[in-house]
């Protein structure tokens, strides 16, 4: 008889509750811990490794130009490669700790060249701060687009200031 005041209780509580079935509650809104967000599916893992790793890829006057953070990776443990018409940037670390049990480290990322690029004219650069960066010159038709000219300045005589007076005024 003691249980049910007990078990009176764990009612009560339990419908303070909102109700949803557990299918609901693992597809709304992600538990927090410790102020932390905790992504419960792989869409929201996606979004979130998307703006927290995104690279930066733009076409600049030089040429198609990727820049990627790969400080955590070893020279010997990163791999640049093109497939088609596309750039694929893979690092892949493993590592053994004091204990006997390892630790890998994989990402890979595809970029694919803008219309017109070559990918057999590729280059890549590493620099001692890991920071990968992929060049690709333009080609010929962006060369032309962005092609600079010099356009002379004529110098006539005084600018008239008002527009509106006559020549006789002027004149004078």
């Amino acid at each position: 008889m003691r249980s049910i005041p007990m078990f009176l209780r764990m009612a009560e509580e339990l419908s303070r509750f909102p109700r949803m079935s557990p299918f609901q509650a693992f597809f709304h809104e992600p538990l927090t811990w410790s102020g932390v967000a905790v992504p419960r599916n792989w869409q929201q893992i996606a979004r979130w490794q998307e703006q927290e790793f995104a690279t930066t890829a733009k076409v600049e006057k030089q040429g198609y130009q990727v820049s990627v953070d790969v400080s955590v990776y070893k020279p010997s443990e990163l791999t640049v490669k093109t497939v088609d018409n596309s750039v694929i940037i893979e690092g892949k670390s493993e590592q053994q700790d004091e204990q006997g049990g390892y630790t890998s480290r994989h990402f890979l990322r595809r970029f694919v060249l803008p219309e017109g690029y070559e990918s057999d004219k590729v280059t890549s650069t590493l620099s001692s701060d890991g920071l990968l960066t992929i060049n690709v010159p333009n080609p010929p038709e962006v060369e032309e687009a962005l092609k600079e000219r010099l356009v002379p300045i004529q110098h006539m005589g005084p600018a008239n200031a008002n527009p509106n007076a006559t020549q006789e005024e002027t004149d004078k």
